[in-house]
């Protein structure tokens, strides 16, 4: 893809969600444990059938949350193409460390042994982001709680786009903002001013699940700039 091609940013619709959860599933494909054991068998029509469904209940019931897009345009001009997604949430309050009250997670890890490795993750996955939101004396922070980008489309500045929405408006409300990052994305974090706080976040499966693939994610930040 050329680079001079312009990308967008706008707000996501309910009806960009499937276009949008390929993105993610091509983005991450296996390469990120977290994401193919949080939205399982993402490649997959099922998989991304439920992932979608998961997506659009998710951007309805959050108003702190705002779900967006990059997008530029097809060769010679065509058709719009949704090449990048974000979601970056406003929290205030710590998420809920049981997955169960974040998440249906029967119907989603129907295998008794998926749920309960997911369950676990999640219990350390949210340790540092509570610790922030609770460090902001009641200010919250923003999350960038999601982002991928088209591996076809990288390098045209869709990422970096997507992360730049979120810190300009941490910013405005001076606030800060924080990823858990994979160590892929971290050079482009840390071009957009974040940093690691948690150089490799710890998660404590126990010894029943030794055999899976834990997470490798850093915990960054950045603080506003006024």
């Amino acid at each position: 893809m050329a680079s001079g091609n312009t990308v967008n940013v706008s707000p996501l619709s309910d009806e960009d969600i499937p276009i949008s959860f390929q993105v993610l599933s091509k983005s991450f494909g296996h390469d990120a444990p977290f994401v193919d054991i949080y939205f399982p068998n993402h490649d997959t029509p099922s998989g991304q059938e439920q992932g979608s469904k998961r997506l659009t209940a998710w951007k309805q019931g959050s108003e702190a949350s705002t779900f967006l897009k990059a997008t530029t345009r097809g060769d010679q001009g065509g058709q719009e193409l949704i090449i990048g997604l974000a979601v970056w949430t406003l929290m205030k309050e710590p998420p809920p460390a049981e997955l169960a009250k974040a998440e249906n997670v029967e119907e989603v890890w129907p295998d008794e042994a998926d749920r309960e490795y997911m369950t676990r993750l999640w219990s350390d996955y949210v340790v540092p982001r509570s610790k922030a939101i609770e460090d902001s004396g009641g200010k919250g922070v923003y999350v960038l709680e999601l982002l991928a980008v088209h591996p076809d489309y990288q390098r045209l500045g869709a990422g970096r786009a997507l992360v730049e929405w979120g810190t300009k408006t941490a910013d405005k409300q001076g606030l800060q903002a924080v990823v858990e990052g994979t160590p892929v994305a971290r050079r482009l974090y840390e071009k957009c001013g974040l940093h690691a706080k948690i150089e490799e976040m710890h998660f404590g499966v126990g010894e029943g699940f030794a055999g899976r693939r834990k997470p490798k994610l850093i915990f960054m930040s950045r603080e506003p700039v006024k």
